[in-house]
């Protein structure tokens, strides 16, 4: 099922999600979510895993049942 929204973006270009939505994905407050382009379409998808330490979600890894960014093990790797 498709759901179409028309949202305007304001004067910093922010977008709020209606509530409908966020709670279709289970979005919730603080929740970090994932943006693509692909052509001239944005995708908005829920990110289900961020680094323990600093929330970014790209090049992350499994360790002892956390995830972890690369970046983060350097530093730790560094300590």
């Amino acid at each position: 099922m498709i759901y179409t929204s028309f949202k305007k973006i304001d004067e910093v270009g922010r977008v709020v999600l209606p509530k409908d939505i966020r709670e279709k994905i289970g979005l919730r407050l603080n929740d970090m979510i994932k943006i693509d382009v692909k052509n001239d379409s944005i995708i908005i998808t829920k990110a289900e895993h961020t680094c323990v330490f600093c929330s970014k979600i790209s090049g992350l890894k499994s360790f002892m049942g956390k995830t972890i960014c690369e970046d983060c093990i350097k530093s730790l790797n560094n300590t």
